[in-house]
């Protein structure tokens, strides 16, 4: 089995099991251990050892990585940053209502979901719960309900006309997951959900919760060379980076690795790219290796950021909608992508930086741009190179059908983005 074959089925195995980003946190951190990380908490103070690799989780859903290898202040820090929320639903605040003896849940879109897709799947759940505690007051349990509990039933043409026209839904009214028989006109689902985490139902205070596909992801093609998964955008990024992390040499490089929660709408919380994290980072690192301000502004000026967040594939289909002189191809290496108008923070400099790295180090690479009379999606690129004042590139893995709830990508693509990234962070 070739390399690029068994890292997308490390790929494969992670995304089944990280359906939110909670689930994320834990599985990143399981390859952060192995690669003998030590984990640091934010409300201590940090002892730090040039050359080991530590890291931080903040609220359940965002996780930080890094390693100090020689002085910032005269080589700057690689830092690589993605995001593992993805587009799709989380049940509201009351959970079901019961209509016609059936439970349904109540949901919320999150983020630019291509809605249509998720009617008629089977449905399983995951997120985290907030219980009771009581040494603690409360605590958070992560769950995830791997059986398909679930399903969003579509009308039939003869009973809604003309569903193929537009195909538009009604979040509140028609994206209604079947949960339960119910005759007796009482809800069960929050009593199902404090069963399987093994509490009272008055024990639980709050939670994060969302459906997700509960097919697993897998191999397509005659020879397997593309992949079939929900949220490729952005998870496979956040895998590459910290497997990048995790596989790299020792070298004299300093290296940060993030990964945010809440791009898909908008980055603004405690755990999104606009929060605090990498500048806290880079201010106690600083701080532990007794530099000054003007130490920590040299740092960042020598500093380079890799932004990864997929990108689009050329589509056979719709070739009139993007830009015909830059096809984009499954399987083709990581894509860097540019806008002057700065969706992309990619700059002339941040692309000598990545195309000399590429060709230094062996790995096939691939150019994106918008079509011209269109625009495009935006990236936590921009937030961070500007709050930082650091040169960024914009980059990414193609794929087809992003936001879809299955996206299609290719096998080879994930390896040669890890491979980036442990050749980024080595400092080469």
């Amino acid at each position: 089995m070739s390399e690029m074959k068994k890292y997308a089925e490390k790929l494969l195995a992670y995304l089944d099991n990280a359906p939110t980003a909670f689930q994320s946190v834990d599985e990143l951190e399981k390859l952060l251990l192995a690669a003998g990380a030590v984990e640091l908490c934010e409300s201590e103070e940090w002892q730090l050892e040039k050359g080991k690799l530590y890291y931080m989780k903040k609220a359940g859903t965002q996780i930080a990585a890094f390693r100090i290898g020689g002085e910032p202040r005269e080589t700057g820090f690689r830092i690589g940053a993605a995001h593992h929320d993805a587009p799709g639903f989380r049940v509201k605040t009351v959970p079901s209502s019961v209509d016609l003896g059936y439970e349904r849940l109540l949901l919320e879109q999150y983020g630019g979901t291509l809605v249509h897709g998720w009617v008629d799947r089977p449905l399983a759940i995951a997120g985290c719960v907030y219980v009771k505690d009581e040494e603690k007051g409360f605590r958070a349990v992560n769950v995830n309900m791997k059986k398909p509990v679930l399903l969003i039933p579509s009308a039939a043409p003869h009973v809604k006309r003309g569903q193929n026209d537009g195909a538009s839904f009604s979040v509140q009214n028609e994206i209604r997951p079947f949960f339960a028989a119910c005759p007796d006109g009482k809800t069960t689902f929050t009593k199902y959900l404090a069963d399987y985490i093994g509490v009272s139902e008055s024990d639980i205070l709050s939670y994060e919760l969302a459906p997700y596909d509960a097919s697993p992801a897998c191999f397509v093609g005659v020879n397997e060379e593309f992949i079939s998964v929900p949220r490729l955008d952005d998870c496979a990024m956040a895998h590459a980076i910290i497997s990048g992390m995790c596989e790299m040499e020792e070298s004299a490089a300093n290296s940060i690795a993030v990964i945010f929660d809440h791009e898909e709408i908008g980055s603004n919380s405690d755990r999104g790219a606009r929060c605090n994290t990498l500048m806290q980072l880079v201010d106690r690192i600083c701080e532990k290796l007794g530099y000054n301000t003007e130490d920590k502004y040299r740092a960042l000026a020598s500093s380079m950021l890799f932004s990864a967040d997929q990108a689009h594939a050329t589509h056979p289909s719709y070739l009139g909608i993007q830009d015909p002189q830059l096809k984009v191809k499954l399987g083709g290496g990581p894509v860097l992508k540019l806008n002057y108008k700065q969706s992309y923070s990619t700059s002339a400099r941040g692309t000598a930086f990545f195309r000399t790295l590429c060709e230094k180090e062996g790995i096939p690479y691939q150019m994106f741009n918008n079509h011209s009379d269109t625009g495009g999606g935006g990236t936590i690129g921009p937030i961070l190179s500007a709050n930082y004042g650091v040169c960024s590139v914009d980059i990414g893995n193609p794929t087809i059908a992003m936001h879809a709830v299955r996206e299609f990508g290719g096998t080879d693509d994930g390896y040669y983005m890890a491979k980036l990234f442990e050749a980024f962070f080595a400092g080469k």
